[in-house]
């Protein structure tokens, strides 16, 4: 059961599309994109001024080289757009108002924004959309129960329309003022290669190199930071094993209130090759800072929600001992991109990087980092986070010298939230709404890995149906079938599923069976 949350959260929490668990973002039309639209006077548009991205992404490019992991992809402008002093009212034929505001920034692969303040009555609702027909919203007064701020993610393209639609009954009731609108001067919606275009030497999480990880990478998230910045973190487990999304990044992500901040779980590419887009539509925004500090460059948040449980998400372990690891592994949002798997099996030495305590990654034998890998965790050889990504000089083109901060010296400022019950933790799944079952012993998995076609090995003492269920990384079902209780053997076919890593679950009588198995050609 999940326990409520402190009283310490205190910002918004959004979905960019509507989730039936616990969603801030209900759907629905927007009436300027309905039958309606030609009733409606055109919505005034607001110009953002002109920006340099050459110059931009030159200033990127001395970051980097000063050995900077936080990836910059939009430059922010500050507004005062209200419903008072901008866009255009309408009211509709049955007293409804509708007021709608249009934001253009020249040359913007994307927009975005913040509502710095957000007081939407019963029956409120905001939509956000593009020439194109693309939604955000509906976002209601469930969206954000109790809060007056909301960060909104990115929409494709240069233009978007915001509206608001206000009930004859509450005429009068929504306060709405955005404070701030994000230009993308990079490209955030490449489908072919994914945010940004890491480098080529990454690896995708569900490919095979990240087999006994899967649980640690449903924990990492991909965050835009103040608008216009991109950073990566994770979710911790606690002693009391309660659940509370308390969130770890790195101190120098902290570059504005964490209460707009959006953040992106499972954006992870469903094959291993090629890379391929499935939407990002887990995501939540706001969080409350709950302490950082540059000594080991960290940030412990919490965000201001429970995760929704069709994420599936899991709070990572931890080791704090302070006991260099003889292997790692780094999971992560290079360049902002879809999440990567990289991996060192050579043992991390002490470092420093601006007077921070740290891990010394000498070099990645797989996979690297890039900007927008900052605040992601490195795991040690037994699946327990013991930092978080400061800075360093690796890339596909030079691999070596990645520096993150000790978890153990980051401990002593946050035991107060994650508690003390010794040196390690080993983390929890977030896997509700099924069973509890009993444990399925006896079944085997043969060939494993192999090019799709496996035999399942089954106990012949099971009495009841078996069912047995794939689901791939992202959780979905790619293969559902039953058989008989006197059956000891069943094929499974897999020859047309991507290359990858799924969990099959063996169900029968009450009792469970789950089993990884990698689709490897």
């Amino acid at each position: 059961m999940k326990k409520p949350i402190p009283s310490l959260a205190i910002a918004a929490t959004m979905l960019i599309s509507p989730i039936a668990s616990a969603q801030v973002s209900f759907g629905g039309s927007p009436v300027g994109l309905s039958e309606y639209k030609s009733t409606l006077p055109a919505a005034p548009v607001h110009v953002m001024p002109a920006v340099d991205a050459l110059t931009l992404m030159v200033e990127d490019a001395e970051r980097l080289a000063a050995g900077s992991k936080r990836q910059r992809f939009g430059i922010n402008h500050a507004t005062d757009f209200t419903l008072d002093n901008s866009g255009v009212w309408s009211t509709l034929a049955n007293g409804d108002r509708v007021w709608r505001l249009g934001i253009e920034c020249p040359g913007a692969f994307s927009v975005n924004f913040e509502f710095n303040t957000y007081v939407v009555p019963e029956g409120g609702q905001i939509f956000v959309y593009n020439p194109l027909g693309h939604t955000m919203g509906a976002f209601t007064a469930a969206s954000h129960p109790g809060h007056t701020v909301l960060g909104v993610g990115l929409m494709q393209g240069d233009r978007i329309t915001i509206e608001y639609v206000e009930p004859a009954s509450r005429a009068g009731q929504g306060q709405l003022r955005i404070g701030q609108v994000t230009h993308g001067y990079r490209d955030s919606f490449d489908m072919a290669k994914g945010f940004g275009a890491s480098g080529s030497c990454n690896n995708n999480v569900i490919c095979p190199i990240s087999v006994g990880y899967e649980d640690q990478i449903r924990s990492v998230a991909r965050i835009v930071v103040g608008g216009g910045d991109h950073c990566t973190g994770s979710l911790l487990d606690n002693c009391a094993h309660d659940e509370v999304p308390y969130f770890m990044t790195a101190n120098h992500c902290m570059i504005s209130n964490p209460a707009t901040w959006v953040f992106a779980f499972n954006w992870n590419s469903p094959a291993c090759t090629p890379t391929t887009n499935p939407g990002m539509n887990q995501t939540v925004s706001g969080a409350t800072e709950l302490a950082s500090g540059a000594g080991s460059d960290f940030a412990l948040l919490l965000l201001d929600d429970n995760l929704p449980d069709a994420y599936n998400v899991f709070f990572s372990g931890w080791d704090k001992s302070g006991t260099a690891a003889t292997e790692v592994r780094a999971i992560h949002h290079p360049s902002g991109d879809i999440k990567k798997f990289s991996i060192e099996e050579e043992p991390v030495i002490t470092g420093t990087m601006s007077g921070a305590q740290c891990w010394h990654v000498q070099g990645w034998d797989d996979g690297t980092t890039e900007p927008g890998s900052s605040g992601s965790g490195l795991w040690d050889q037994n699946g327990r986070f013991v930092g978080q990504l400061f800075g360093g000089q690796a890339s596909c083109s030079f691999n070596f010298n990645d520096f993150y901060g000790k978890f153990s010296v980051s401990y002593p400022n946050i035991d107060q939230w994650l508690g003390n019950c010794g040196n390690t933790v080993d983390g929890i799944n977030d896997i509700v709404g099924i069973e509890e079952f009993g444990v399925l012993a006896g079944v085997s998995v043969y060939p494993n890995p192999n090019v799709g076609i496996f035999t399942v090995e089954l106990p012949s003492s099971l009495t009841s149906t078996i069912q047995l269920r794939v689901t791939d990384a992202m959780g979905r079902v790619v293969l559902d079938q039953r058989s008989s209780a006197a059956t000891q053997r069943v094929a499974l076919d897999l020859g047309a599923a991507a290359e990858g890593i799924y969990n099959l679950e063996v169900i029968s009588g009450g009792a469970r069976s789950v089993q990884r198995i990698v689709v490897q050609r």
